[in-house]
């Protein structure tokens, strides 16, 4: 443990932004009643040595969040909203950090695949309410030194690679955990341990008692996996996860260039991941998926556009007024 607090104070003395709100935390609590514990995936990637991506923060609260969070958005100039029904708030930091303040909870489910019934509680509650292990670390902060919290030993199932849910019932309360198991099993390539495989694979019923756009949701977060070929390989190879995506969900990306990929909008990726997918079915799935107008006329246009090609309608190529690259790779695609 010594070592994984190691590379925490190491990762947080190399980063800027992460250090100011550390420091801004310590000075914070050495004034006032509260706990403050640093959570989420990046404490599981600096443990994996793993290339962070540091766009967001979580910060679990014990205490009163209200103030801490509306005096740091004061204090630091951030821009801060209050999210509705939970005792939550996101703060926008520097204009390329996002943080999410949450006062710890506990939660129960009323039925599967309900959204929760929370109260606020402990930060052993919380981390207990969690998805997996490994993303049940937390680190408190105190005025003068860090301290792990690890109550579910996810630490070393970081190390051991292996993805753990905490309890029987987890799949099955919560139904999207079944796409973020996909999504960790690609990502981090880790394996599921035994108990968690069993319990995946008997879970897929549970899916049903979600919302068309719950699900959806969590289906267009693949998307934006930076290694989308981790994903694929474990699709092509087990046809139950193969399943619980549109058939022809993202066929032709073997044909789509790398480098356009990463660096095309969600709009663009939807486009290409939905080529192969029949109309019905793509049309099903984006209208549950509340786009605004302007956006669904965007990724609409690109399937006529699709569809004039497909027909040998287009006199002109370069009549188009699409990005030289996006129909390059639609042609690829064809």
């Amino acid at each position: 443990m010594n070592i994984s607090l190691d590379k925490i104070n190491t990762f947080i003395q190399s980063n800027n932004n992460l250090s100011s709100i550390i420091d801004y935390c310590r000075e914070y609590k050495s004034k006032n009643e509260i706990k403050i514990y640093l959570v989420g995936g990046i404490i599981r990637d600096i443990i994996l040595n793993a290339k962070y991506n540091f766009f967001d923060l979580d910060l679990i609260i014990d205490g009163n969040i209200d103030h801490f969070a509306k005096k740091l958005s004061e204090d630091l100039n951030c821009r801060i909203n209050k999210i509705h029904n939970f005792p939550n708030y996101k703060l926008f930091f520097n204009d390329d950090l996002e943080i999410d303040i949450a006062h710890a909870r506990s939660e129960q489910y009323k039925s599967p695949g309900s959204l929760p019934v929370w109260k606020k509680s402990t930060i052993n509650d919380d981390l207990f309410r969690r998805d997996f292990s490994i993303n049940s670390v937390a680190v408190e902060i105190h005025s003068d030194f860090l301290k792990i919290i690890d109550p579910i030993n996810g630490i070393e199932d970081i190390e051991n690679e292996i993805i753990k849910v905490l309890h029987n019932n987890s799949f099955s309360d919560d139904p999207t955990r079944i796409y973020r198991a996909i999504r960790y099993k690609s990502r981090l390539q880790f394996d599921f341990d035994k108990n968690t495989k069993l319990l995946f694979y008997d879970s897929i019923k549970d899916l049903n008692n979600l919302s068309l756009f719950r699900k959806n949701k969590e289906i267009l977060k693949f998307l934006e996996e930076e290694n989308i070929e981790n994903f694929l390989s474990i699709k092509g190879k087990d046809s139950i996860v193969d399943s619980l995506f549109p058939k022809n969900f993202l066929n032709k990306l073997c044909f789509v260039d790398k480098n356009f990929w990463k660096k095309s909008n969600i709009k663009e990726k939807i486009f290409f991941a939905f080529f192969s997918v029949e109309n019905q079915n793509r049309n099903d799935f984006l209208n549950s998926m509340n786009f605004s107008k302007n956006d669904m006329k965007e990724i609409s246009l690109f399937f006529e556009i699709k569809e004039t090609i497909e027909n040998n309608n287009l006199q002109n190529p370069e009549d188009l007024s699409l990005d030289k690259d996006f129909i390059s790779n639609l042609y690829h695609c064809l």
